[in-house]
């Protein structure tokens, strides 16, 4: 893995725009070949090795993007994400691991992820997906009509250029990936997606799962958007198709 990364740092003399990173990993070789492949594009990057560090520095740290590792001594990236994710931290975030299974993918998306990457995997491919959910997480450019980017559905408002949604006037926390299923289906109330459908237009990169695993983020999506998640009013299954968002909740 390594030596991948060392062969492929000549993509990242280019400098770029970047942000500010966070990256967890007890595999110190990986992580500081990590840490200055982002550097020479031009990101900030704070590199720790284990979850408690990690937690040490978005207490008092703004980060862009995290990229966490799903298996370390003591807590786990999962585990790491969800202590976040209840300081109401919604920085987009991307697990990497040494298993690429469909429960792990599962476990990683309920614990609050946004993408997910399977080692041994190109350093060019990771720096593009950190890109796209950087982008999916960043504000839109402001239009001259604040009302051209609020979608009003019933009590429910998705604000596009705020990236923020309000159930009857209360303020409900998206992860960026959770905001973007919401505005597209808010886009067509009503209108069916099939779960492929979603992925093709949520996700910005290549997804290796299988059509299932958008179920887990409409879950997540359910239990901060509905009073009874069990029966919701707002995000429907359509038997057999995917899901819509209900046009008269």
């Amino acid at each position: 893995m390594g030596s991948e990364i060392a062969l492929d740092q000549h993509t990242a003399t280019k400098q770029k725009s970047g942000g500010r990173l966070l990256i967890v990993d007890d595999e110190v070789e990986l992580r500081l070949l990590l840490a200055e492949y982002f550097r020479r594009l031009g990101f900030e990057v704070e590199e720790k090795e284990n979850a408690e560090a990690a937690i040490e520095a978005v207490s008092t740290r703004h980060f862009d993007c995290f990229i966490f590792d799903v298996s370390m001594p003591g807590m786990t990236g999962f585990d790491l994400l969800r202590r976040i994710r209840e300081r109401g931290i919604q920085t987009p975030t991307l697990f990497l691991t040494a298993h690429d299974t469909i429960d792990d993918k599962v476990s990683g998306f309920e614990a609050g992820a946004d993408d997910y990457l399977a080692k041994p995997f190109s350093p060019r491919e990771l720096e593009l997906r950190v890109e796209a959910l950087m982008k999916r997480g960043g504000t839109a450019p402001q239009k001259s009509s604040d009302d051209e980017e609020k979608i009003e559905v019933g009590d429910l408002v998705v604000d596009k250029r705020r990236h923020e949604v309000s159930r009857a006037g209360e303020r409900i926390e998206l992860t960026p990936l959770e905001f973007q299923i919401l505005e597209l289906l808010a886009s067509e109330p009503g209108r069916a997606w099939s779960r492929n459908a979603l992925l093709d237009r949520v996700w910005s990169t290549d997804y290796e799962g299988y059509q299932r695993n958008i179920d887990p983020h409409i879950n997540r999506l359910r239990k901060k958007l509905e009073v009874d998640p069990k029966n919701p009013r707002y995000v429907l299954t359509v038997r057999g198709v995917g899901y819509k968002l209900n046009e008269a909740p």
